[in-house]
């Protein structure tokens, strides 16, 4: 099945990411960066970190690929994702990814 992932800042800052539509499970069994919520757009070792260890646990369905590529993937991807609303697809993962293993 092919996943799309969506984020989107609301007016009052919170924020909410899905899958396919469903709210994206945060994965804290992993490794728990966040006590609230996720968040993008910078480099940050809470919020962004939780939801690039989230997107890769769900996109990849292997807990240790994501923990393993999940720092490379907060750098080179969720820092840059836009403020208030973003797409992500499966490819996209996928290509940044494996610009990563170069």
């Amino acid at each position: 099945m092919r996943r799309i992932y969506s984020g989107a800042r609301h007016t009052n800052g919170t924020t909410a990411v899905s899958v396919n539509g469903w709210p994206l499970n945060p994965r804290t069994d992993l490794r728990k960066e966040s006590a609230t919520t996720f968040d993008w757009g910078y480099e940050g070792r809470g919020a962004p970190a939780q939801l690039a260890l989230a997107i890769l646990a769900d996109h990849l369905q292997d807990d240790r690929k994501a923990r393993h590529h999940f720092e490379h993937f907060l750098r080179s991807v969720v820092r840059s994702l836009p403020s208030w609303e973003w797409v992500l697809t499966g490819p996209e993962i996928d290509a940044a990814l494996a610009a990563g293993a170069h």
